[in-house]
């Protein structure tokens, strides 16, 4: 359903791609959202420093960066994707809105935010990181779907039982998928489940024997 983007050619030149070079900001965030999302793939942990680094000095340059269109996909949306933790952390950090949509790929639902990402990849760590964050569990992408639905599609059962335990939408849910999910549905708040019993026949001093009546049980959660 969806794809990381191949690494793409490193700029000599760039505040990421020559990791010897003093840290400095580049003029262009797009152009270091190319370099960044190449080099994710092969030097993560040193992407991290450097990132880290960079984030303390201009934020502003940080965020433009993390949410630069390349080719449809955002160097946030490709990290959440790839189990990125850290570098999901910085972007946030940094003030990325946890809601970005990425663009519509060719042949690959579009609009998706991180939390659809992190639901398909079933990275309950990144998904708590992005909820902790103000994540909309309820955002739709462009096939209108939810990242519970993502979550359910993949089996990917932890992350589906953190999203339904947060408050996500369970409507949607089959009888089955419903039933399966239901302690952690039940657990999102406590109330009287009301269901119809008969009550034991018992004979009063007037003679009369009552006929089934409805008794409330008391669920807490």
């Amino acid at each position: 359903m969806v794809k990381l983007i191949e690494p793409l050619p490193m700029l000599s030149l760039s505040v990421f791609g020559n990791f010897n070079a003093p840290m400095k900001a580049a003029s262009d965030a797009r152009t270091e959202a190319v370099t960044f999302m190449g080099l994710l793939r092969r030097n993560e942990d040193t992407l991290v420093e450097k990132t880290k680094s960079l984030a303390k000095r201009d934020k502003v340059f940080i965020q433009e960066m993390f949410t630069s269109l390349v080719g449809e996909w955002t160097p946030v949306h490709a990290c959440t994707l790839r189990g990125a933790r850290k570098l999901v952390k910085i972007a946030l950090k940094a003030g990325v809105d946890p809601n970005l949509e990425m663009g519509i790929p060719e042949g690959l639902p579009g609009r998706c935010t991180p939390l659809h990402l992190a639901a398909y990849r079933g990275d309950v760590s990144i998904l708590q990181l992005l909820l902790q964050h103000g994540a909309d569990l309820e955002r739709r992408d462009s096939k209108n779907h939810t990242p519970l639905h993502y979550a359910i599609l993949r089996r990917n059962t932890l992350a589906a039982r953190k999203l339904l335990k947060h408050g996500a939408d369970a409507s949607h849910l089959t009888l089955e998928e419903r039933m399966f999910y239901k302690d952690d549905i039940d657990s999102r708040g406590s109330g009287m489940l009301c269901v119809p019993v008969k009550a034991t026949p018992k004979v009063t001093k007037s003679g009369v024997t009552p006929s089934a009546k409805e008794r409330c049980n008391t669920r807490v959660s």
